[in-house]
């Protein structure tokens, strides 16, 4: 099963797939986490996230639940927030083609975003595996639909809806049983068009401090085509966290 560690939302794009966890053993198992973040790009701002995620594992199917939320101060007094609820389904077909669907509602007040629902699916495949780690990708299509809190002069349509592909890969490097280092890459083309693009990318670095205790760096790019009005195309994140599993 393909796989990385938790990250934050990163603006309104979300990258779903660092949301998942390698091979999470049968039956009920999560992770609760926090971390502290530096933003930059369409908001200068350090930001305080905290996320939490629940598997539920049959021998013939995945259920993934997330949650995330994120708080902090913009210029030293204005409020910005964000949140996420997620949910995934990854059916066991074999051990190599790992039919999926999800479904998904977030926002991001420094991004703009007032409410965006995602919905789609696809599958997902590894090309190699073994105790080095894991390298793989996967496909689909996802109906995607925003709000956004534009003024009335924008050029941008405050609220749009459309279908986008959604393609992936994976990489998981285990170098010793202390240390994990993930990268997971979007790009989310327009279905009609491939113009309007959104790429995305993550970087992750999780050192065990204890058997359930890991301290986790990351780095998070995400790059949009056609951003709204007042937003820039390019938003980074750098995030230093603690994440407890059980």
């Amino acid at each position: 099963m393909l796989g990385a560690a938790l990250p934050i939302p990163l603006a309104a794009q979300v990258n779903v797939e660092a949301l998942r966890q390698e091979d999470p053993a049968l039956g009920y198992s999560g992770t609760f986490g926090g971390d502290l973040a530096l933003r930059t790009g369409n908001v200068d701002l350090l930001q305080v996230n905290l996320n939490a995620r629940l598997y539920k594992v049959t021998e013939s199917v995945t259920r993934l639940m997330v949650g995330n939320g994120g708080f902090g101060l913009l210029s030293g007094s204005r409020f910005a927030s964000s949140g996420l609820l997620h949910y995934r389904q990854t059916h066991h077909y074999n051990e190599t083609i790992l039919p999926e669907w999800w479904g998904q509602v977030n926002y991001d007040r420094p991004q703009l975003l007032d409410f965006r629902v995602v919905t789609g699916g696809g599958v997902r495949t590894s090309f190699a595996k073994g105790e080095w780690g894991q390298f793989g990708m996967g496909g689909g299509l996802m109906l995607e639909h925003e709000r956004l809190d534009l003024p009335a002069t924008a050029i941008h349509a405050d609220q749009t809806t459309l279908i986008r592909w959604s393609y992936f890969l994976t990489l998981r490097l285990v170098p010793n049983e202390n240390l994990v280092i993930t990268s997971t890459t979007y790009l989310q083309p327009g279905f009609a068009e491939f113009s309007d693009v959104r790429t995305m990318g993550n970087i992750r670095v999780a050192a065990s401090v204890t058997d359930e205790l890991d301290l986790t760096v990351s780095f998070d790019l995400r790059y949009d085509g056609r951003p709204p009005d007042l937003t820039s195309a390019l938003d980074t994140s750098l995030r230093t966290g603690l994440r407890y599993s059980y």
